[in-house]
């Protein structure tokens, strides 16, 4: 096989490049990075690369562009489209060059969109008619980096277009006129960069350290229901960092939503409550790989969610039969399960505990979740988040299902505190006031 390997700089190359010579693979790599602004960032992440490739001997093809004019092109309107302009470049140049392969490094960034850039890799591909070779190297992401520090290698602090550069680094522009030249220096970051791989979380990194914060950017969590509990839990876990996120819901945001669901304004009425929601998260944090379904979950669509994928499950899904099928599919992908049960008709968010689905007491539709377990023959432990608050009752309307904000997100965050918590392993000490 002929591989040409795109490279987007030379902390993503290294391990990319050891990987796939350790399965017999060597590739010639190959630089198209528009719009990288400014221009001085632009050098350096091309010249650091150029530095290391020359010291491996490894084949190496610099395409410069005009990057003065990068931001201005219309058709670099998001992350997306800066993808398929690479990709496409690289998948038409190895036709070109009598290559009958590609992939890119892009790949080995968890603060990449790393579903979309699989999918557009494999849409060229066939637009092309040759392979792309994907691979999944985040898991090689933190070696690679101290590989290149080590080395001494140029480390980039943002993505690169203007509009990550000014709301991630802080970076202002060094002067973007002009073309660059080949000769540039290979240069140690020229300003100070923040601590955690992503400036938005530096507070968080200050709690749970940089190699937790690079775990929470490649975990993948599935979140089922975005009502009260679930969009609250959603968020919860992207403004944590979590880097990877799938969220599911059929419904239609509508005016009664507007109390206690995250993604629901008066702006939003009549828009697909998981699109809503997607477009919320990336306004958050705008490098989460975020995947929105706008259907419902049963056992005849299950294997479309890739739950056997997912390091996380979470079930926020007010439908009995459909929330039984989605904990049996879980629990037997042998997937991390958390499960709310009934947050309607409480009022108290302190009466939220977390414990064993067997164990719960008060909560109604945790006794009909187990019934239900039952009935099925399932009898496999898991963790669910419910209230032993007595339900409420209204003598005028005694079959309401009112909810409050104060309870629902706070089940919400409970859910999310459970991730998070797993993730960060033994860094999470006892609660000394009880499982509650």
């Amino acid at each position: 096989m002929k591989l040409l390997l795109h490279c987007c700089c030379g902390p993503c190359s290294i391990a990319c490049i050891e990987n796939l010579s350790s399965e017999g693979l060597s590739p010639a790599l190959f630089w198209y990075n528009p719009n990288i602004q400014p221009l001085t960032e632009y050098q350096h992440r091309r010249d650091g690369l150029h530095a290391f490739v020359s010291a491996h001997n490894q084949p190496l093809e610099i395409v410069d562009t005009n990057v003065s004019t990068g931001t201005e092109n219309e058709t670099l309107q998001n992350c997306e489209s800066c993808y398929r302009l690479r990709l496409e470049k690289t998948a038409a140049h190895a036709v070109e060059q009598g290559f009958n392969a590609f992939s890119t490094t892009l790949l080995i960034s968890p603060y990449q969109q790393h579903e979309t850039i699989h999918r557009l890799g494999e849409e060229l591909a066939a637009q092309y008619g040759i392979e792309f070779v994907y691979r999944d190297f985040r898991p090689l992401f933190r070696e690679g980096q101290t590989k290149a520090r080590a080395l001494g290698l140029y480390m980039q602090k943002y993505c690169g277009c203007t509009k990550n550069r000014d709301q991630g680094s802080g970076i202002r522009d060094q002067g973007i006129e002009g073309r660059h030249h080949r000769n540039a220096p290979v240069l140690s970051s020229p300003v100070p960069g923040p601590r955690s791989p992503i400036p938005f979380f530096d507070r968080l990194e200050l709690l749970t350290g940089t190699e937790v914060l690079e775990k929470l950017a490649q975990t993948k969590a599935l979140v089922f229901g975005l009502g009260g509990v679930g969009s609250w839990c959603a968020e919860a876990l992207v403004r944590s960092g979590v880097g990877r996120i799938g969220i599911v819901d059929y419904d239609t945001v509508c005016e009664s939503n507007v109390n206690r669901q995250v993604q629901a304004t008066s702006r939003t009425l009549g828009r697909v409550k998981a699109e809503a929601l997607k477009e919320r998260l990336l306004e958050i944090h705008p490098r989460c790989e975020v995947t929105a379904w706008g259907e419902t979950f049963s056992r005849e669509n299950a294997a479309s969610f890739g739950i056997e994928n997912a390091d996380y499950v979470i079930d926020a899904i007010d439908s009995l039969t459909h929330k039984l099928d989605l904990i049996e599919t879980s629990c037997s992908a042998g997937t991390r399960f958390y499960s709310s049960m009934g947050m309607a008709k409480k009022l108290d968010p302190t009466c939220i505990k977390t414990g064993s689905i067997w164990e719960t007491q008060v909560c109604p539709l945790a006794r009909l979740v187990r019934q239900g377990l039952r009935k099925r023959g399932f009898d496999r432990d898991f963790t669910v988040v419910y209230s032993d608050e007595q339900p409420l009752q209204r003598a005028s309307e005694p079959n309401s299902k009112g909810s409050i904000v104060t309870v629902t997100a706070a089940a919400g965050m409970i859910l999310a505190s459970l991730v998070l918590r797993d993730v960060m392993g033994s860094l999470v000490l006892p609660c000394s006031k009880g499982n509650t």
